[in-house]
């Protein structure tokens, strides 16, 4: 009932017509007229008859409005009435539905499929009430009937009264209506936890620990006498109990009950890896990943039980075997949480799932070096089998086989490594998926011939996984039926299992062995933090940048660089993915400062190839040059690094994305190494990187080096070399060439300077003199400019090469500017320099 119902608007009370005073006196002034006028005395007669007219009329206009109204509460009453029958259905409706979600024991019994293989609904249906539910009638009542209608809209009648499933139940009265009480809440239970508990007759209600204790009237009625824990929300205190016949309790016992896992972790199973959670024809049977195995597969469809099955083996391998025989490594690829409680079993090793997908396929890949780590520990023992050592046996168990290796397809060579060879080095599989056929290779099927199947839809898949069409047909069986294949098929049920059950089981192993230390099958993940003092000085002249995560071999080494035998490191990241750190540990490590923020010293750097060249934000830099000297950087930059001689070059940019129009990309092919930090997909895609590798999140300095995984120390940020200052103008006369002359020629004048333009220009200039003209003016007055360049310094200022090469006949570049007090003075014989104006 979830869309609201309103009360229909009641009619308004009609206004009285009022009394026509105009309309009885224009007739007597009229009639006064024609009097005065025509003298005819029968005239007069119209004043009279007008009040009459006047009076019908009102009268005629109350007749009319009690109609009126008499219609309108007529058709109020009608919506009413509708209302009535449309809030009959909904509740009907509502009620229905109710019912079918938690069906009364009895039902249940006439009708094992609305329990047999579906998962527990988690609730007990313990009888009927009146049951308060969210209003479906809103407005004001006025009378009795619409205050009726709005309480009928906030109850359902005749509802399932229902408590959670891990309610624990008692119940006092007479002994024939107490025991078909606690028959029916036993036959509840098993829709709602697979289980059979009925509740618990008392004598009587006082005092008793139940979280639900339930009172039985002699009338058969019943009432909440104490509600809590998992009850304490139960909406009614008064209710009609649920009563089940012995008769109708055996029935539903023989085809859906049965013993749940608490009762068979009492008694478990002993020998190899042996585990009791199934219930065959004969009763408990046990499962030996060792006599029966190495390796098992589970199929089932969604909703099956492939989740509870899995955990009741886990219990119960547990319960049989301490920890220093059995490690757990638990993989949950289903994006859930099925695992979860069972993470502080004393025999997990850790618990994967795949909402952080690269760590569980680093987890997984781990167990190649596992396979490895024990083939050594057999050698050097001269041991053909892990049960000659003192090793554990590792068991993996993987849910949703098929989204793990889909994620990473090249686990499922690794798989059929282990499934190949974990018999003699004790590690064993079992992989549950909704179709093994097809998600599981061959190889992996052939060596794993313990086999169960819980309900499938389609007979290909159980005839694939059990050699029969039996899976396909367990949609009326109890939950958890399934199929299980040793010798031959068998059918069998999971052992119900609850979260109680569940909780005091890992409680109780926790207990037993309250001292186990469980070794990982593979490293931790790298921090996301790496302090720099953490990691161990290597021999020099290498440089400890962080750590490299190999987890095929459970190494996590130093990160080092060598530049001596690679002088040239690349470092590609975008902002604040940890590039300046990774530029200071390689300049501390090098004994060299970064070059200043500044395009001009970067130029004056590269040249300079017998000293170390630091350089961040080398995109940025270049950006802040101009068309012709950004080029030649770049150019020189390739120079220096083809040259074997340079010494150590360390360079840190963005990504390809922030390149447009800069001469970046011909240095990817120079580096000695390469460090690829946090990038967007398709820069990481442009610079050599896989999808596989890339994530969109990742802690600043966590990157790939030579393809794996790395981590960079964090580390003090190094200042870079101050920027060089420049020289003072020279002392005498002055030829100015700039792109702003008007400009320059101010701040010339102002520092005492005589400024005179180009076609001005004497033959002979005084000490104090200066010529400042554009490219166009000097080229206008080259005469001038020839007669006097030996007589005096020559400053250009914004000029482009070709306004140098004719004017001056400088066919290389000057030095870039990028301070506005600075320009160029190009010498004779030296070569050009920076220097400040005044």
């Amino acid at each position: 009932m979830t869309d609201r119902l309103a009360l229909p608007a009641r009619p308004a009370p009609p206004e009285p017509p009022p009394f026509p005073v105009l309309g009885v006196i224009a007739p007597v002034v009229l009639a006064a007229g024609l009097f005065a006028v025509l003298g005819t005395p029968t005239v007069l007669l119209l004043a009279v008859f007008s009040p009459v007219l006047a009076v019908a009329a009102v009268l005629d206009g109350r007749l009319q409005l009690r109609r009126r109204a008499r219609r309108q509460r007529a058709a109020h009453e009608v919506a009413l009435d509708a209302l009535e029958r449309e809030l009959a259905v909904r509740r009907s409706a509502a009620v229905a539905e109710a019912r079918r979600r938690a069906p009364a024991p009895a039902e249940l019994v006439a009708d094992p499929a609305a329990w047999s293989g579906r998962p527990p609904s988690g609730e007990l249906m313990i009888g009927l009430a009146d049951l308060p539910c969210p209003p479906v009638v809103g407005g004001a009542a006025v009378d009795d009937r619409e205050r009726r209608l709005l309480a009928d809209g906030a109850a359902l009648p005749d509802a399932p009264l229902v408590v959670p499933a891990a309610a624990t139940v008692a119940v006092a009265g007479p002994a024939p209506l107490a025991a078909a009480f606690s028959r029916a809440v036993a036959v509840a239970r098993l829709r709602g936890a697979g289980s059979a508990a009925g509740a618990t007759v008392l004598p009587t209600a006082d005092g008793a620990s139940a979280d639900l204790v339930v009172e039985i009237g002699p009338d058969a009625g019943a009432r909440v006498v104490h509600a809590s824990g998992p009850a304490a929300a139960c909406p009614v205190r008064r209710f009609r109990p649920a009563l089940l016949t012995e008769a109708a309790h055996r029935a539903a016992a023989s085809s859906g009950g049965g013993a749940d896992l608490a009762e068979l972790l009492e008694r478990p199973a002993a020998g190899g890896l042996a585990a009791r959670f199934l219930l065959g024809p004969d009763g408990p049977l046990d499962v030996d990943l060792v006599a029966d195995g190495p390796h098992a597969v589970v199929g089932g469809t969604t909703g099956s039980g492939k989740s509870a099955l899995l955990t009741a083996w886990i219990l119960a391998l547990a319960a049989a075997h301490p920890p220093e025989r059995l490690v757990l490594l638990l993989v949950d690829c289903k994006g859930g949480a099925a695992f979860d409680p069972l993470v502080a079993l004393p025999h997990v090793a850790g618990v994967v799932t795949d909402l952080d997908g690269p760590a569980a396929e680093r987890a997984v890949a781990s167990l190649g070096a596992e396979l490895r780590r024990r083939e050594r520990v057999l050698r050097d023992a001269g041991a053909g089998d892990v049960a000659s050592t003192d090793l554990a046996r590792l068991v993996v168990v993987v849910d949703e086989y098929r989204a793990l290796v889909s994620r990473a397809p090249g686990l499922a060579a690794l798989f059929e490594d282990l499934a190949a060879r974990g018999r003699s080095l004790g590690v064993h599989l079992v992989l549950c998926t909704q179709r093994p056929a097809g998600a599981i290779r061959e190889d992996v099927l052939a060596n794993s011939p313990l086999r169960i199947s819980l309900r499938v839809q389609d007979a290909a898949d159980s005839r694939a996984l059990v050699g029969t069409d039996a899976a396909a047909r367990l949609g009326r069986d109890p939950v958890g039926a399934a199929v299980l294949l040793l010798d031959r098929p068998t059918p069998v049920r999971v052992a119900a299992v609850t979260s109680a059950v569940v909780t005091r089981a890992v409680v109780e192993a926790a207990r037993r062995h309250p001292d186990a230390v469980v070794p990982a099958p593979w490293l931790p993940p790298l921090p996301a933090v790496l302090p720099v003092d953490r990691l161990p000085a290597p021999p020099a002249p290498l440089v400890a940048l962080g750590r490299t995560d190999l987890p095929e071999e459970q190494r996590q080494p130093v990160l080092v660089w060598d530049p001596v035998r690679q002088p040239r490191l690349l470092v590609i990241g975008d902002p604040r993915s940890g590039r300046s750190t990774a530029l200071a540990l390689a300049a501390r490590g090098i004994g060299s400062a970064p070059v200043a923020p500044d395009p001009a010293a970067l130029w004056d750097r590269i040249g300079v190839r017998d000293e170390a060249l630091v350089v961040d934000d080398l995109d940025h830099l270049l950006d802040r040059l101009d068309d012709a000297h950004r080029a030649a950087a770049g150019e020189r930059l390739a120079a220096r690094l083809r040259d074997p001689a340079a010494a150590p070059t360390v360079l840190a940019l963005r990504g390809p994305s922030a390149w447009t129009g800069l001469p970046l990309r011909p240095l990817l092919g120079l580096a000695d190494e390469t460090l690829l930090l946090a990038l967007g997909l398709d820069d990481h895609l442009a610079l050599g990187g896989s999808r596989a590798d890339w994530t969109a999140r990742q802690p600043p300095g966590r990157g790939r080096c030579a393809g794996a995984l790395v981590q960079l120390a964090l580390a003090a940020p190094v200042a870079p070399v101050p920027a060089s200052v420049a020289l003072p103008l020279p002392a005498g006369p002055l030829l100015l060439v700039t792109a702003r002359p008007r400009q320059r020629a101010e701040r010339l004048a102002a520092a005492g300077r005589s400024v005179i333009p180009p076609d001005a220009a004497p033959s002979r200039l005084g000490a104090d003199d200066a010529v400042v003209g554009s490219p166009v003016d000097w080229q206008a007055a080259w005469r001038a400019l020839a007669a006097l360049r030996s007589a005096a310094a020559v400053l250009v200022d914004g000029c482009g090469p070709g306004d140098l090469r004719t004017l001056l006949g400088v066919t290389e570049l000057v030095p870039p500017v990028t301070r506005p007090d600075e320009v160029v003075h190009v010498p004779d014989e030296d070569a050009p320099v920076r220097v400040r104006l005044p």
